[in-house]
């Protein structure tokens, strides 16, 4: 999956399912955008670097997004490298309705690591930040 990744997949995974006769295998799934020299290249990683014979391809696969932005915290844990700041990402409809906030985990990770806070209060910290900053400034989404 990291191979995948660090050469241009979009995204990545692995899950769990059951072959015919009840054998246990893993069905490896990939991302990219419609690049046939990158689909080239992708392919000839998973070639290597599994014991497939064979990858079905599906081309032309619809997406439906939220909008996203991503709204800046600052957290009460400063004694890090990012000085408690946090970016959450905020996913809405058109009209602005927020569906769902997520804080970035890598900046989360670090900030848990740094500070010696658990990874699951830096997070939800940062995530209620942003939910109250929304629900008291109707321009929250707009301004930062």
């Amino acid at each position: 999956i990291e191979l995948l990744l660090e050469n241009g997949a979009i995204d990545a995974w692995v899950v769990p399912i059951v072959m015919k006769k009840g054998r246990p295998a893993h069905s490896l799934n990939c991302l990219c955008h419609d690049d046939k020299t990158k689909e080239s290249d992708l392919l000839a990683i998973m070639f290597r670097h599994t014991t497939t014979l064979g990858i079905r391809i599906h081309r032309n696969i619809s997406r439906a997004s939220l909008q996203r932005r991503f709204i800046k915290v600052q957290l009460p844990y400063q004694d890090n490298s990012r000085d408690g700041k946090v970016d959450v990402k905020v996913s809405s409809f058109k009209n602005d309705e927020v569906v769902s906030l997520k804080a970035e985990f890598d900046q989360c990770k670090l900030i848990a690591k740094e500070s010696n806070v658990p990874l699951k209060i830096v997070s939800s910290t940062a995530e209620r930040l942003v939910w109250q900053l929304i629900e008291t400034d109707t321009n929250a989404l707009h301004s930062r």
